[in-house]
Parts: structure tokens; C-alpha cells; sequence
């Protein structure tokens, strides 16, 4: 009975340690925090550019608006990642709440109907 337990909660253990560094190796914190990066370095270009800068890019401070652009992407990816978080493999997904009218069954209800679809009723 012990070997059982002991070889229940090294399983127990490892599934864990694999679910940790599932979520610390997920993709969108990496190229989330990338794009963070690289948006502030972008943004701070844009607010030093000089006017000869603007003046090349049609009066646009293109690096401002870049930056702006890439530091919300990176944000978005990041916001992903905290609303959707990786599972644990192996874990059962959790069922999302039913709406009304798509469940199972849907469109066999107990209407007043006859069902023939000719409108009449």
C-alpha cells in the first residue's frame, strides 16, 4: 500500500513540475515581453528624434507611433497569456458556461409548434 502511495505522489509531483515549466516557457510571455522591449526602445527613439528626423518621414515621428504600436501588441500578448493560462497536460479543459440555445438538444425543445415548418401554428 505505501509503494502505491510513494509512486502516486512522485506522479503527482512530476505532473506539476512539467506544468511549471509549461507556463514558464509559454511562447506568448516571451514574445510578449520581446515586443515590450522593443517597443520602449522604439519609444524612447521617438521622443529623442530630432526635427531633421521628423522632417525625413514627412513630418510623421514614425518611431513614436511605432512604438506606441509595438508596446501594445507586446502588452496584448501578455493580457492573453493572464486571461488564458496554460493548462496542466493531461488536464481535463474546463467546460465553458452553456449559453442559452446551444447546449444539447438545442432547437428540440417542447414548443407549441407542430414542427412541420409550414407557419402555420
Amino acid at each position: 500500500m505505501s509503494e502505491e502511495y510513494e509512486y502516486r505522489h512522485e506522479v503527482e509531483e512530476l505532473a506539476e513540475r512539467s506544468a511549471t515549466a509549461a507556463r514558464l516557457f509559454d511562447v506568448r510571455r516571451i514574445i510578449g515581453g520581446l515586443f515590450v522591449v522593443y517597443g520602449i526602445i522604439v519609444l524612447i527613439a521617438g521622443y529623442t528624434a530630432s526635427d531633421a528626423d521628423v522632417k525625413k518621414a514627412s513630418g510623421i515621428n514614425i518611431n513614436l507611433w511605432t512604438g506606441w504600436c509595438v508596446l501594445a501588441v507586446g502588452l496584448l500578448f501578455l493580457l492573453w497569456m493572464k486571461l488564458r493560462p496554460l493548462s496542466a497536460p493531461g488536464a481535463v479543459p474546463k467546460p465553458e458556461p452553456s449559453r442559452p440555445g446551444n447546449g444539447p438538444g438545442a432547437g428540440t425543445g417542447t414548443g407549441t409548434g407542430s414542427g412541420t415548418g409550414t407557419g402555420e401554428g
